[in-house]
């Protein structure tokens, strides 16, 4: 498989960390004014598979910026994902699509199969990627045992998360929870790995997916 020109691989490099977890709507959301404790809000999340995000995703990096909006449609129970990713003027330019194992790129103008995401994505990019692990770092939960977070003191909410996971240093910081149902979710990630910065603004998640799709 040939590699991507320089430019745009390092864009969907920058991105497809992103594959695989998060959660819900802001037309029902509401500010946080009675917070969960700690163990209860991680049973929650640990119980919550299916999921919509939709919102804006910022990349910088010493030579290049880029913004891009995000429509990412995720069922675990049904393992199935869907996800867009659109540059200005609603210009397509990555499409994911995973059903019962069997995952689908179409980029470039070119559509890409496998069994194996991570190997999908590496042919690709070039990189190894830590999907499954954001999965449940977006949510705030640890991936490996190792992993370390820090909580506000008065909120009980993950501040930070730390994970040295496949020998590199990742760190991410939330921001600007809300009440979304049973759920308090972060709407505002920042995710840094050496010189890569990668920020996400969450504009609607959605956790009624059961109940549309």
């Amino acid at each position: 498989m040939n590699k991507l020109t320089l430019p745009f691989l390092t864009l969907l490099s920058f991105f497809l960390i992103f594959l695989s977890g998060c959660s819900s709507l802001l037309n029902n959301h509401q500010q946080i004014t009675e917070h969960q404790n700690i163990t209860e809000r991680t049973k929650k999340l640990e119980a919550l598979s299916d999921w919509k995000i939709k919102g804006k995703l910022g990349m910088i990096s010493p030579k290049e910026r880029h913004s891009l909006t995000l429509n990412w449609l995720y069922q675990g129970e049904r393992k199935r994902q869907t996800l867009n990713l659109t540059a200005v003027l609603g210009v397509q330019i990555f499409n994911l699509e995973s059903v019962n194992g069997m995952h689908v790129i179409n980029v470039d103008g070119q559509r890409y199969q496998s069994p194996d995401l991570n190997v999908l994505l590496s042919s690709l990019t070039g990189f190894t990627l830590p999907t499954q692990a954001m999965s449940f770092w977006l949510k705030g939960l640890p991936y490996l045992n190792s992993d370390k977070i820090t909580y506000n003191v008065e909120t009980q909410l993950p501040n930070t998360l730390t994970s040295f996971h496949d020998g590199k240093k990742w760190l991410l910081k939330y921001g600007a929870y809300q009440q979304v149902g049973q759920y308090q979710l972060a709407t505002k990630f920042t995710i840094k790995q050496e010189d890569l910065t990668i920020k996400i603004n969450v504009h609607q998640w959605d956790v009624t997916i059961n109940e549309q799709y």
